[in-house]
């Protein structure tokens, strides 16, 4: 697969409800301990879910035909005082289209368009997630610290470190 293959576009809430739907489903199934979310929280939810999630911040899929390869989002941390900063969330690659460009155009596409609304973005990323954090520092993202014990999958603790990339230097 090339990159001829997929084009990354902005999410819609009413259109792109059903696309968001099936590759988050398979996000929270495919990589677990990745999301605060579970897979048995969300697969029994009304698409209306999908769509209203997808109203609350700013959501990109690489999409070849009618298939999402990958997803990522960010949405404003909208309190008075920072409003300056946006979070990314959802990031996912399913595995057949990772190391094909996919989750950097992703990163692209998002550090874009959130450079029109804020000054710098943030992510969280459980500290075993070695792939997941090269793509991060390769789009910009620094380590600036730790939460210990993030996460609780199935009774096994997670630390979770904290990135930033500025975006008006």
């Amino acid at each position: 697969m090339t990159s001829t293959d997929w084009k990354v576009r902005r999410l819609h809430p009413q259109m792109d409800a059903a696309l968001w739907r099936e590759i988050r489903l398979e996000a929270l199934k495919v990589a677990p301990t990745a999301f605060a979310s579970r897979h048995a929280e969300w697969k029994d939810r009304p698409l209306r879910d999908f769509s209203e999630w997808l109203n609350g911040g700013y959501y990109f899929a690489a999409v070849a035909g009618e298939r999402a390869l990958g997803i990522v989002g960010w949405t404003p941390i909208s309190h008075t005082t920072t409003r300056h900063r946006g979070q990314v969330v959802s990031v996912f690659v399913r595995p057949e289209a990772r190391r094909q460009g996919v989750g950097d155009a992703l990163f692209d596409a998002v550090v874009a368009h959130a450079k029109m609304h804020v000054r710098q973005l943030e992510l969280g990323v459980g500290s075993d997630n070695a792939p997941a954090r090269a793509l991060y520092e390769r789009k910009g993202f620094s380590v600036t610290g730790t939460h210990p014990r993030a996460y609780c999958h199935d009774g096994v603790f997670q630390d979770e470190l904290f990135m930033v990339r500025a975006l008006d230097e």
